[in-house]
């Protein structure tokens, strides 16, 4: 068992290297935005140990299990969200940074949640770098953690036997950081953009998280009942976009500069809302669609 577990980590650190890999490449080939300073690397390296700990936290559990299938799926996954985000970056959300509305955010939370969290992290992170890179924008290491993050956390539901028990705790979290979120954005609505020092308004995305988190906290009881499957992916995907856009956003106070009100008010919450919405309608879809052919192949 621990030769195994070995193995398994020496497997993990190769699909960080190759993110790593991925990233630097792109960062010398594209024609937008480069990986410059020392920020950049900072946030990455503390994302990418942080990801690495949680991984040794849960070593022994099935859940990291890498092999043959799962590098397929991850190279699918990358490629499938790295395209999508091409088609869809060009629709901008009010924000005080490039933020798209991404109906392909699904792709991550799905990969992760069923095929692990090696295969969602590889494919949030690394499809994101293709996605930008294609687009031309450039490479952002700390979104494309962030992305990683929303494919990763999905995928940590394998960790728990009992997924009702899970549900139950995470339809508790999920709602509690939807009313952090609201109740900030709430006491301080207006703040300056970063780069050209006009105020903006972004109270509109406290009403939005309001709605939204009540409308996936319902969600998981009315899709309970046509499969707990489908709640699970869900909650899980809202807290996947939740602390992967949240690492980004928090990433960019040192990054670029960002105050904290800056960071979760003009960035967080308008990047994070539409993705839930998104996830929220799309990913149980998805699940529903990969559940049917599974039935129908036998498999």
């Amino acid at each position: 068992m621990a030769e195994f577990t070995k193995n398994r980590a020496v497997v993990w650190l190769i699909v960080l290297v190759v993110f790593v890999v991925v990233l630097a490449l792109a960062s010398m080939l594209t024609s937008g935005d480069k990986i410059q300073g020392v920020a950049p690397i900072g946030v990455t390296a503390i994302g990418l140990i942080g990801v690495f700990i949680v991984y040794l936290v849960t070593a022994q559990s099935d859940a990291w299990e890498v092999g043959t299938r799962q590098v397929v799926y991850m190279a699918i996954g990358a490629a499938l969200y790295g395209v999508f985000n091409y088609i869809f970056n060009t629709i901008p959300m009010p924000s005080v940074s490039q933020v798209a509305l991404r109906p392909s955010i699904c792709i991550p939370v799905f990969f992760g949640y069923v095929f692990g969290p090696v295969v969602g992290f590889f494919t949030g992170a690394v499809g994101n770098i293709l996605g930008d890179f294609i687009t031309g924008w450039g490479v952002y290491p700390a979104w494309d953690v962030g992305n990683g993050l929303i494919g990763m956390v999905p995928g940590l539901v394998l960790l728990f036997a009992d997924k009702k028990r899970s549900l139950d705790f995470l339809t508790w979290v999920v709602g509690i950081l939807i009313i952090i979120v609201a109740a900030l954005v709430f006491i301080n609505p207006r703040v300056p953009g970063p780069w050209t020092g006009e105020i903006e308004d972004f109270s509109f995305w406290a009403w939005a998280f309001i709605v939204g988190g009540g409308v996936v906290i319902a969600g998981r009881f009315i899709l309970e009942r046509a499969g707990e499957d489908l709640a699970a992916i869900n909650l899980w995907g809202t807290l996947g976009i939740i602390v992967g856009i949240g690492f980004a956003a928090l990433a960019d106070i040192w990054v670029n500069g960002y105050s904290f009100a800056t960071a979760i008010i003009g960035e967080f919450a308008p990047a994070a809302g539409p993705n839930i919405l998104n996830s929220m309608i799309l990913s149980p879809i998805l699940l529903a669609a990969y559940q049917a052919i599974q039935s129908r192949t036998g498999r």
